[in-house]
């Protein structure tokens, strides 16, 4: 055998004990670690664990002049709260809250109502301090420091508000924007102006054995705030279905003609100013489409005013979700149309 042939394959033997032995050493560490062998991509099932829209950033270089950068560093999902864990955010929230801390404040409190580990008393103090909080940090003309949900934005020559909402996708219907800035309509807009704008979406959940309704906010990336609690009515007979909705592109209204369901033994449909008209004083009609298998199947599904106040609290519609007036020209203003969404709770 020729000694070049010789010194090829003592070169291909060595490759091959080398291989062996870093494939046994690999193996000896897996054991020792205990970590299986990763699968083929192909092999591993992608579960989504809640689907959420996706949002474009606000641009600087867009048209308009954004005083104030947008938060969008992802916030990583908070570990589940204990009873004690709870109740330290409400203490600290409380405190932040006392020391004038306000976004810090509603950081903790929100965290804690969210856990659903306060008990009553405790889960009403915080969403005491809540509401409070909402007026001061959302609903006011006033942005504070380091709020991720709040915007400055300066108004350019020729811009609508409906056209830069949507350009900016804040998912905040326009009418409550104008109310925060303290302007009576669109229309009185000017270029030059600044303007708090909000992040959205809005959403809701409704608890059956409660009669509540829980309004949050709550955009993909950042910790969701807690809003508002209101009193609802809701369905005879357990007739208001569990699950998930969100509200219908086109499906809201105000001045809404009520059209009867043929169990309500009812045939004409009924207008603003009808007798028995049941969409209170507004007529506001917000409807609702079913996203999950327990939902899908309804048609037919709202939230609106009521004409009958006495039922707020009580099981006595036809299936909807009642709300007094005062009540539903809030949730009117802040749900989005295809990207607010509406749970439904036992």
């Amino acid at each position: 055998m020729k000694r070049g042939y010789k010194q090829f394959v003592g070169v291909v033997v060595l490759l091959a004990v080398t291989a062996g032995v870093s494939y046994i050493v690999a193996r000896m560490a897996v054991m020792q670690t205990g970590t299986r062998e990763t699968p083929s991509a192909q092999a591993i099932p992608v579960v989504a664990a809640e689907p959420q829209p996706a949002f474009a950033p606000v641009r600087s270089e867009a048209p308009g002049s954004p005083v104030k950068p947008v938060a969008t560093t992802p916030v990583a999902p908070p570990s589940p709260f204990d009873s004690a864990s709870a109740q330290g955010a409400l203490r600290r929230g409380m405190e932040l809250l006392a020391a004038q801390k306000l976004i810090e404040a509603r950081g903790e409190l929100s965290a804690a109502i969210f856990s659903g580990a306060l008990d009553e008393a405790q889960a009403q103090q915080a969403r005491n301090a809540l509401e409070d909080l909402a007026d001061m940090t959302i609903f006011s003309s006033r942005i504070l420091e380091g709020d991720p949900y709040a915007i400055q934005y300066t108004v350019e020559q020729g811009e609508i508000l409906d056209k830069l909402e949507r350009r900016l996708q804040l998912r905040v219907p326009s009418p409550i924007l104008l109310k925060i800035n303290g302007i009576p309509s669109a229309s009185s807009i000017r270029a030059g102006q600044t303007l708090k704008l909000i992040q959205g979406p809005f959403h809701a959940v409704v608890s059956k054995s409660g009669f509540t309704m829980d309004i949050f906010l709550h955009r993909p990336g950042l910790e969701k705030v807690y809003i508002k609690r209101l009193r609802v009515g809701l369905g005879k007979n357990g007739s208001t279905p569990v699950g998930s909705w969100k509200v219908g592109l086109g499906r809201k209204m105000k001045n809404a003609i009520w059209y009867p369901p043929p169990t309500s033994g009812m045939t004409l449909a009924l207008r603003p100013g009808d007798k028995d008209y049941p969409l209170g004083t507004a007529g506001y009609w917000i409807g609702l489409i079913g996203t999950d298998p327990n939902t899908s199947g309804f048609a037919g599904y709202g939230i609106h005013g009521t004409n009958n106040l006495a039922s707020i609290g009580k099981a006595e519609s036809l299936g909807c979700i009642r709300l007094a007036d005062a009540d539903i020209d809030l949730v009117f203003s802040l749900l989005y149309e295809e990207w607010s969404t509406v749970r439904v709770e036992l």
